[in-house]
């Protein structure tokens, strides 16, 4: 199990879902916003005391708030915004690049050296909110 101080950076880099809490409220996608500020919750949880229940808690609201995005993106396409739906699409990529495919090859967010895992997983936030960010504001 982690230590608290282990992953700090993770614990702070989870607190960027709050600015996606405060779009979708703002824009009034009030499921969107429930469901990424129980993401920010788990994520903090997760990354401060990690175990077996609070990695599946947390890979539950990473599901419901990937599926739900994809439903709102989905129902927002039109031919005059596909430019921004490609790169919405590419930040999903990205993702999935640097978590499964790191996973795959032991690099990225698995790195052997922990500070630099937590380096990539912390950039994963940051491109993950910005992807969710252009959904909501498409």
């Amino acid at each position: 199990m982690e230590t608290k101080k282990d992953s700090l950076l993770l614990v702070f880099s989870s607190l960027i879902f709050m600015t996606n809490v405060a779009s979708t409220f703002y824009k009034k996608y009030y499921i969107y916003c429930l469901l990424f500020f129980c993401l920010t919750i788990t994520s903090v949880i997760v990354h401060y005391h990690t175990n077996m229940w609070t990695k599946i808690i947390d890979k539950f609201f990473v599901l419901c708030v990937v599926l739900y995005g994809g439903w709102v993106l989905y129902n927002k396409i039109t031919p005059n915004n596909i430019i921004e739906v490609f790169i919405i699409v590419n930040t999903f990529l990205l993702c999935i690049y640097l978590y499964y495919y790191g996973y795959y090859v032991n690099d990225y967010c698995y790195h052997p050296d922990k500070r630099i895992g937590d380096k990539y997983h912390s950039l994963l936030h940051v491109i993950s909110s910005l992807g969710h960010h252009l959904i909501t504001f498409l």
